[in-house]
């Protein structure tokens, strides 16, 4: 079973299940290692598609996966490559983006820019698109100046519960900190812990530090969740220390200034209104008006005295009065008319059962049911596995240029391999003179299954032990073919490649495989995508001084590339070069394989 394959199975089960351990994933795909499945995991976490947790997974956003399309519909005239992953980016008209960290995120915002298409950078500025959300740390200084006229005495001891990994939380704790330093004359005292926006973390990293500093006054959260549990800490302790929260997710945790005497103040974000923006201002994009430098959405500073002149009780029930709604609204996006066409709208969040995206949901959709658009929301990993999939083709098609009749090569496994061994298939059915008399060898059975019936080429299958989730050969013996075959040229798939530790692997056995190819071949050529330059996985391949050249995209680091070249490795970017670049290396090449 190739990775996609795995990994689309561990989602597909968890949309049923929404937990599961390693154990029962074993069961459930019992022809795929553990090893093999942490791994996918992992990469499925850092993608964003679930949660790592103890011994397995969640997936945090089952709720809008059961919503979701099971396939982005092409946008007009757009036909994805044979075998490729669709992305959502591909399918909608606009896309409304939340905050998505590390390469991944960069790659999909990447792809979003390239499409050219109508982009909402929701809660955090992104490159490239129209921030949507509130004035962050205005919101904080205007909630910490209430703070600070409400102490008492000449010192204050403060305790922010943050949420260090994203720029917007971070805004909001500087800004309330700035607040109470300019109403507050006395000396201020700051604590600051990473509560890391759920409650159970807030509640324990809140208890810690009220354990240690009985003293505190003031309680911050950065949303909901964190100040409940500096809440529930300080009541927990005996303190008395007041709260006070941005963000007001949900209209029932709003109204608690009324409820809880210590819970003073909270600037609310109003989730139904930046929702309603988002699709406001891109139907009036669509129909021809352009979009402004950023829509930032309102806040309000909300405590017992005017609560219910924002929101109204009902059945029990709190929510944001409909007028105050009305009137935030059409203040920044004036309503627009219904469109004639009825244009897709991506969302593509986190998390879309927590309480801000659920409201922020809700309320694009009936806008979109008014203005005759359609909301479609899909996890971010789908459209960052296809953008890295398009990203390694094309690396594989610049390996194509690298490559000349008569030669033999090894092909290893990974999708870069994959990829690699599907564009020289396609030569050898509409070019065959190129690849005429190519030897590849591998040790990856979907390679030998791509090239099967390729024209002009030979293809030999090392020998080794099966290993069922990568479906290629490994071990000791996996060598004994290179005892009377040299090859001209190894393409290899890497897990990671820098200066200090080399070409490295995730998987042990593989990295064994990939060292025997190394030592098989007269030059090393590694196909690696910016995610993996500068970084290392666990299991070194060989030392950076057997590469001879390296593969990538215009996105990896210029200083990366820079310190390879240094290291007298040709560092070629996929997409750049005209096949015209590469007649003098090519020349080169032959003449060491053939001298």
């Amino acid at each position: 079973m190739i990775k996609e394959q795995r990994q689309q199975r561990i989602l597909s089960i968890l949309r049923t299940q929404h937990m599961l351990s390693i154990t029962e994933l074993t069961r459930a795909v019992p022809d795929v290692s553990q090893v093999t499945l942490r791994r996918d995991i992992a990469e499925l976490a850092e993608a964003g598609a679930l949660k790592r947790t103890r011994g397995g997974a969640v997936l945090p956003d089952a709720e809008a996966l059961s919503r979701s399309p099971s396939a982005p519909r092409p946008a007009d005239g757009a036909r994805p490559a044979a075998g490729a992953l669709t992305s959502i980016v591909d399918g909608v008209d606009a896309i409304v983006l939340p905050p998505i960290g590390g390469p991944g995120g960069a790659a999909l915002r990447r792809q979003v820019r390239r499409r050219g298409l109508p982009f909402l950078a929701e809660s955090a500025p992104q490159d490239g698109g129209v921030y949507l959300g509130p004035a962050n740390r205005a919101a904080g200084r205007d909630l910490g100046r209430v703070a600070g006229r409400d102490i008492e005495g000449d010192t204050a001891t403060i305790l922010l519960i943050g949420l260090a990994d994203l720029p917007n939380t971070r805004e909001r704790c500087i800004g309330f900190e700035e607040g109470v330093r300019e109403t507050f004359a006395g000396v201020v005292h700051v604590i600051s812990v990473n509560g890391q926006g759920s409650y159970r973390s807030a509640l324990r990293v809140a208890r810690e530090a009220l354990d240690t500093n009985p003293e505190i006054d003031v309680i911050f959260g950065v949303n909901d969740h964190s100040a409940i549990a500096g809440r529930d800490a300080a009541a927990d302790a005996g303190a008395k220390a007041t709260i006070y929260a941005t963000g007001g997710e949900r209209a029932e945790f709003v109204a608690e200034v009324a409820n809880y005497p210590q819970i003073r103040a909270i600037a609310a974000f109003f989730p139904e209104v930046v929702g309603a923006v988002a699709i406001d201002a891109i139907a009036a994009n669509l129909s021809g008006r352009d979009l402004p430098d950023a829509l930032v959405t309102p806040h309000r500073i909300i405590d017992r005295d005017n609560l219910e002149g924002t929101y109204v009780l009902t059945d029990g029930e709190w929510t944001l009065r409909e007028d105050v709604r009305v009137a935030l609204v059409n203040d920044l996006a004036p309503p627009s008319a219904p469109l004639a066409r009825r244009p897709r709208i991506g969302f593509l969040p986190h998390y879309p059962a927590h309480d801000w995206y659920r409201n922020m949901i809700q309320a694009m959709q009936a806008r979109c049911q008014t203005l005759n658009c359609e909301l479609v929301i899909a996890p971010p990993h789908q459209g960052i596995a296809a953008e890295i999939s398009r990203l390694r083709r094309d690396i594989a098609q610049a390996a194509c240029e690298r490559i000349g009749p008569g030669r033999t090569i090894i092909i290893g496994e990974g999708e870069a391999g994959l990829a690699l061994a599907a564009k020289l298939r396609a030569i050898a059915f509409d070019d065959p003179p190129k690849v005429a008399g190519l030897t590849i060898i591998t040790n990856s059975l979907d390679v030998l299954e791509r090239l099967q019936d390729a024209p002009g080429m030979r293809t030999l299958l090392t020998s080794g032990e099966y290993q069922k989730g990568d479906r290629c050969l490994v071990g000791p013996s996996l060598g004994a073919l290179f005892e009377r075959l040299r090859a001209d040229a190894a393409f290899l798939s890497v897990g990671g490649i820098s200066p200090k530790f080399g070409i490295s692997s995730p998987d042990e056995r593989l990295a064994l495989v990939g060292s025997r190819f190394v030592d098989a071949a007269r030059r090393v050529i590694v196909m690696a995508d910016h995610m993996l330059i500068g970084a290392d996985a666990n299991h070194r391949i060989a030392r950076i001084e057997a590469v001879d050249e390296v593969i990538t995209d215009a996105d990896a680091l210029p200083a990366d590339r820079l310190a390879l070249r240094g290291l007298g490795i040709d560092v070629w970017i996929a997409g750049e070069a005209r096949p015209d670049d590469f007649a003098p290396r090519a020349d080169a090449f032959a003449a060491a394989a053939h001298p």
